[in-house]
């Protein structure tokens, strides 16, 4: 009686462990195949399918980890059947096939438009799922529905989803009208279709909606909750979006077009202010907006204003995430007055705001009561009330209750672009460094708020300091409870003093904003801080070595999950194999002297940190990089994406 007692226990316990082991697992499997920024969205209902996208698995995602999923699966054939069904099941639940299968709408066959398609079905590779790497449009191809593969799915599935859900790439106004026509006559036998428009038709959005204008609006916004569209054109020069504004037809004919996402190039360069241009976004209604507003062959200097972009009056509340690119040659930048309604947007996840720092400071420097700097005197973005806008922007960015992912970049180059001798003689230089050091304090405590608040909704942060951010700035992130990723370029401040030992000209002395956040932030015991995930841009030897001995001298008081480092010159990624390989045995040799005094002094050796990622610019050191044996973090390599 007493053995069989016995044999019971240990059976539930059995059960229990691997109840335990699998959560452990699934919460492993998520975090490296979940993308980050998807893991920050708000649940959002999906005109589509109502998916969750929060717990959506990426197949690059999978592929970059498929050797640390592989040693999982490697432990037992328990910890196989339990990664493959839960990663096959995220796949079906999510309805993710067009993502992780190759559809094959390029094929001479099977390039046809929405009327030659009619009740096809797409194909797919059969053989093997895609992962397309961004960098040099390779397509790396993972097995499935093999005997040992890792993702198995039933084919029978795979058919009946693609019997109900279309994909094109490119879709015609008689398409348009034949797909209207069978939504209204309940013909239509998809409950999904897709058109990622890659076609050089840029005028094909505007004859849809100059159709649907005379159209009931009510059957229109029903037709897009199936029909989803994905359109990258260039604007034309000419085009003028007030034509909609000023209509007062209150009738029920449609005036806007829904997409899921939509990029345009373009605006108005035949005027210094271009006001018109993003009005477009009133008319085309899109989740996810990337807007292009640079063109370095303009000879001119136009200036985009962006309120009606960052408008939801404008916009829309169905936008999700809004993107402004701009480029180092046209410094075209997002002023902080276009920035002020940004908590008014409900949906609202993610923001790429690039900035004009220098503009910025040299319109400080003037509201102050000094001199703006050299070259920005006319420039069309200039502010007389620049400090009450700052402020207005960065209130704007933490008390929105619905942005998780904020990025800052900046459109100036690393250089200080203050020429001393232009205004003053070598006599007047204290004087204009004081000017330069205090116009820049103002400028960081502007943006303090945005890491003090200790309960706002983001999550992540990517911002260029462009060296002009103090360590007061950051002070309070050590009861920061929010952000969780945080990545900062040009992080090291720049203090101004009045001549260089030459006696003309000024000194910069750099201050470690790295170095405060590892000691005082990262590493304190009465830290609340939610940061686990860093960004460190790598640009010279000294900074490489600066941060490794941070690491080391830090190593176990570190709270944070993962570091990721950017190199910028492949010539630095000798120097990293050395520095990095240098860390491991020095962690070893801690580890060993930590042990050896842990009964006396009852100190813990262990290592919060688990996770190194490395980008660099050239794949050629990537298997150099993997060859290291590193027993104390998970090594992933990365080659860095052009525009990262």
């Amino acid at each position: 009686m007493s053995k069989n007692k016995r044999i019971k226990t240990d059976n539930n316990n059995k059960i229990f462990q691997d109840v335990i082991d699998f959560e452990i697992l699934r919460s492993i499997i998520n975090y490296l195949l979940i993308s980050k920024r998807n893991k920050n969205k708000n649940n959002n209902n999906n005109n589509n399918n109502n998916n969750n996208t929060n717990n959506q698995y990426k197949i690059n995602k999978f592929y970059l980890n498929r050797n640390e999923i592989l040693n999982y699966i490697l432990v037992s054939k328990k910890w196989y059947n339990f990664i493959s069904l839960t990663i096959s099941n995220n796949i079906i639940n999510n309805k993710l096939f067009e993502h992780w299968l190759n559809i094959n709408y390029n094929d001479n066959n099977n390039n046809k438009s929405f009327i030659e398609n009619y009740n096809n079905q797409n194909q797919y590779d059969k053989n093997n799922l895609i992962s397309k790497n961004k960098n040099n449009n390779k397509q790396n191809k993972i097995s499935f529905n093999k005997e040992f593969s890792i993702i198995k799915i039933k084919e029978s599935i795979i058919n009946d989803y693609f019997k109900f859900n279309l994909f094109l790439n490119y879709i015609t106004i008689n398409d348009f009208k034949e797909i209207k026509k069978k939504f209204e006559n309940n013909q239509l036998v998809y409950n999904r279709i897709v058109v990622n428009e890659d076609t050089a038709d840029d005028d094909i959005l505007f004859k849809i909606h100059e159709y649907v204008s005379n159209e009931n609006s009510e059957i229109i916004s029903n037709l897009f909750k199936i029909l989803e569209l994905n359109h990258d054109f260039q604007l034309h020069e000419t085009y003028y979006a007030n034509s909609e504004e000023d209509d007062d037809d209150h009738d029920k004919k449609c005036r806007e077009l829904y997409l899921n996402s939509l990029s345009i190039t373009g605006y108005d360069y035949s005027t210094e202010e271009d006001e018109q241009t993003v009005k477009i976004f009133k008319i085309f209604k899109s989740k996810n907006i990337i807007y292009d507003g640079s063109d370095d062959v303009c000879q001119g200097q136009t200036h985009v204003n962006y309120s009606t972009l960052f408008d939801p009056d404008n916009s829309g509340q169905q936008v999700e995430s809004i993107k402004v690119q701009s480029n180092y040659d046209n410094e075209e930048s997002v002023d902080p007055r276009h920035l002020i309604k940004v908590n008014q947007f409900e949906n609202l996840h993610s923001i790429t705001i690039p900035i004009n720092s220098f503009l910025i400071l040299s319109n400080l420097s003037e509201e102050m009561g000094y001199i703006s700097f050299y070259g920005y005197e006319k420039y069309s973005g200039n502010s007389k009330n620049i400090k009450s806008e700052l402020k207005q922007m960065i209130n704007s960015l933490i008390t929105s209750k619905s942005l998780k992912n904020l990025k800052i970049p900046s459109v100036n180059s690393s250089c200080f672009p203050i020429e001393y001798d232009y205004y003053y003689g070598t006599s007047d230089h204290e004087i204009f460094t004081n000017i330069i050091n205090e116009t820049i304090e103002s400028f960081s405590n502007s943006f303090k708020p945005l890491f003090s608040e200790s309960n706002t909704s983001i999550e992540r942060i990517e911002l260029d300091c462009m060296g002009l951010l103090n360590i007061n700035t950051f002070s309070n992130l050590l009861n920061n409870k929010s952000i969780k990723y945080l990545y900062l370029n040009n992080s090291d401040f720049i203090v101004y003093s009045s001549l260089n030992p030459n006696g003309n000209g000024g000194t910069e002395e750099p201050i470690s904003i790295n170095q405060y956040l590892f000691e005082n932030i990262f590493s304190s015991s009465s830290s609340l801080t939610s940061i686990r995930h860093y960004k460190i841009n790598l640009k010279d030897s000294k900074q490489l070595e600066l941060i490794f001995n941070l690491i080391l001298n830090n190593i176990f008081k570190l709270q944070l999950y993962s570091l990721i480092f950017k190199i910028y010159e492949n010539e630095l990624v000798g120097e990293f194999v050395k520095e990095f390989k240098n860390l491991i045995n020095n962690i070893s040799t801690q580890q060993q002297q930590q042990q050896q005094q842990q009964q006396q002094q009852q100190k813990s050796n262990n290592i919060n940190l688990k996770e190194i990622k490395i980008k660099i610019k050239d794949d050629k050191y990537i298997q150099e990089l993997n060859n290291i044996n590193n027993p104390h973090f998970t090594t992933i390599i990365k080659k860095k994406a052009y525009n990262d």
